[in-house]
């Protein structure tokens, strides 16, 4: 390898050429007779000397292998496209002719991890980019072909495809090759060698390699070594399978929520990466890539690199991902005091009714921020989901709010922002996939980076948040305040949403904001909250195991709650399915990030959601005012029943 080693954007996942234009890329390659830049799947990407005689084989093996020891896939040799070698020329020696004047000297390395559809995708990115700079004037006769091919791959990534694609896809490239006088088209040869793959997504929704975020499931893989602590550790009882054997899951019954991921000690099951995405999509050249991060992100992140449970290190986060190429830095946080203006007034709404005597008034009002507990409760108690509060989650309220509001404001169509939601949850992945979060198919979020994949991406990058100075988070309409970071941990969201309710309701505002009875960590507690002359009584649960009882106790009478609170993770999303794994001492490590967020709200000057002036100005300029026509097209969502398992979901002895 060579000592001069190009800075670039790195994750396990693989590598990206990110810093160098293409003509500094022909620069660096021609100006040796062998030498060839190397990326992709390998574990030491950079600028090598290839030997003579040396085969693909070789070359791999001078960048020290192919990532996670995978099974070779393709290399596309030059950029533009110079045609793909396949695994049949592994032990050939590279013909340097295969480099024409017409692209640079470069091989990307394929591995079977790697979804040929987002590869084609991001190779269209690509060239779309470099066009809009002012390069590759050539490719302006087919820009229109080219961004039909782009429609139908993001189709057949997203499961909404057919057959019939393909042949739109063969007679485009057939134009293309045709107009530009190529020797080699990509779209013609990766529907010629990956045929089968192609037709995968098509006919079953499938992506082997679950790098197409709209079509992943939680898999268990084949390194699942039959040990059952997924098994013991579901909470819906979804995973079955015998000793030493590997395991299996049922999808009906599933909520995403992660927690046999967090217990796997072989690390055998997957929700999908999109790590290596978000790298293609910061490489590719003017595109605008936007992040929001999740309140509970910033008191855990910092485990992996030397900071406590609970220290908050959102500053630093910020400075990473900007030095990793994000364009702007968001916090889903301010989007959480959002919706508790929505939560709140619904609350208020349902109350003032059931105080005034209203006997249709439909209580307990549940929150609505926590996607493996609405999954959870469409799959098993379909009569029920008039309880749940209809405001979308602070994920989904930001995005929409960036993509329908501050995108125009800033010039751009919605589907010219790449919005990445970094997040503590695995069933934010699905979240970010129902099709009602989308307009046509252009999803609200794009797609979900967890804690621990941006743990892994910073890690790859060189980028220590230890020595890393903090810089500000870019403030899409303002601060946070208080009452929205706590939505992190059990409790939180329903503390917040009182502090608004009640200040409303009784006019006054509230002197301690803390309402310590909704506190504290028992699984399933049922809470009194006193204010004036208002007295409410609230249920908290968090484990969907807890969640189980507390919904079947409501459904048959035996319990009353004016409101409730379910978050699928025990400790809230500060335990969440994403978030870094805890092997010892767990309660404590999560009571301690709990209180990292307590801490940061009793920070704030302002500490109650509706306190925030940047959200009223929010309602002012486009909403109204909370529950108005406008927030409700805006803002709010619908639950669906899903196929149910009666209530088999939890356990015999854990009942």
């Amino acid at each position: 390898m060579s000592d001069k080693k190009p800075a670039m954007i790195q994750s396990e996942r693989g590598s990206v050429f990110s810093v160098f234009s293409e003509e500094e890329l022909k620069e660096i390659t021609l100006d040796s007779g062998r030498k060839v830049a190397v990326s992709g799947k390998i574990n030491n990407p950079g600028i090598i000397d290839v030997p003579n005689g040396a085969t693909l084989e070789d070359i791999i093996e001078l960048c020290g292998g192919i990532l996670n020891k995978s099974s070779f896939k393709a290399a596309q040799l030059g950029i533009p496209f110079g045609g793909f070698l396949t695994k049949e020329s592994l032990d050939k020696e590279l013909d340097f002719n295969l480099f024409d004047e017409k692209t640079t000297r470069t091989i990307i390395i394929l591995s079977e991890e790697d979804c040929i559809i987002q590869y084609a995708k991001y190779y269209i990115d690509y060239l779309l980019g470099r066009m809009q700079e002012g390069s590759l004037d050539q490719y302006h006769e087919v820009e229109n072909e080219i961004k039909k091919m782009w429609k139908i791959l993001d189709r057949m990534s997203k499961g909404r495809s057919n057959m019939r694609d393909i042949y739109i896809l063969r007679t485009l490239a057939a134009s293309v090759k045709e107009k530009l006088n190529q020797k080699y088209n990509i779209m013609e040869e990766i529907i010629d060698k990956f045929y089968h793959e192609i037709e995968e997504h098509i006919d079953e929704n499938k992506c082997y390699t679950s790098q197409c975020n709209h079509l992943i499931k939680i898999t268990i893989t084949s390194k699942c070594i039959g040990c059952g602590a997924c098994r013991r550790a579901c909470p819906v009882s979804c995973i079955d399978g015998e000793p030493r054997k590997q395991h299996r899951i049922d999808y009906n019954r599933c909520t995403h929520c992660g927690k046999c991921i967090s217990v796997c000690p072989v690390d055998a099951i997957t929700a999908g990466d999109n790590t290596f995405k978000f790298i293609r999509d910061l490489s590719t050249p003017h595109k605008v890539v936007i992040t929001e991060m999740a309140p509970a992100v910033r008191v855990t992140i910092g485990e992996a690199f030397g900071f406590e449970p609970g220290d908050n290190v959102e500053g630093k986060i910020a400075a990473g991902l900007r030095k990793l190429g994000v364009d702007y830095v968001f916090d889903t946080t301010w989007a959480a005091d959002l919706t508790i203006m929505e939560e709140a007034a619904e609350l208020q709404e349902r109350l003032e009714r059931f105080f005034a005597g209203d006997k249709k008034v439909k209580l307990p009002i549940l929150t609505s921020c926590c996607p493996a507990w609405v999954k959870f409760i469409e799959q098993n108690y379909g009569d029920m989901l008039d309880v749940p509060s209809s405001a979308k989650s602070p994920m989904q309220m930001f995005a929409t709010v960036a993509k329908d509001i501050w995108a125009k404001e800033n010039g751009m169509a919605r589907d010219e922002v790449t919005l990445v939601a970094i997040m503590p949850c695995i069933a934010k992945k699905y979240e970010a996939s129902r099709p009602e979060f989308s307009r046509g198919l252009n999803y609200d979020v794009d797609y979900v980076i967890t804690t621990t994949e941006l743990i892994k991406i910073f890690q790859d990058s060189g980028i220590d948040l230890k020595e890393i100075e903090c810089e500000e988070i870019d403030k899409i309409m303002g601060e946070y305040t208080g009452g929205g970071i706590i939505f992190g941990r059990t409790g939180g969201v329903i503390e917040s949403a009182l502090r608004t309710a009640l200040e409303n309701m009784t006019g006054e505002r509230i002197k301690n904001v803390e309402f310590e009875s909704l506190r504290g960590w028992d699984g399933f507690r049922a809470c009194e909250v006193e204010v004036g002359d208002i007295k409410l009584r609230i249920g908290v649960a968090h484990g969907l195991e807890q969640a189980g009882k507390m919904l079947d106790k409501i459904r048959s009478g035996e319990e009353f709650f004016h409101a409730i609170e379910i978050m699928a993770c025990i400790g809230g999303c500060v335990g969440g399915g994403g978030q870094p794994k805890v092997r010892k001492n767990k309660e404590e490590v999560l009571r301690r990030r709990g209180e990292g967020l307590n801490n940061i709200d009793r920070s704030k000057d302002l500490r109650v959601s509706k306190e925030n002036p940047a959200v009223q100005i929010i309602y002012d300029k486009y909403l109204d005012h909370p529950l108005s026509h406008k927030a409700h097209e805006l803002l709010h969502t619908k639950y669906f029943v899903r196929p149910k398992k009666g209530h088999d979901h939890i356990r015999d002895d854990e009942r």
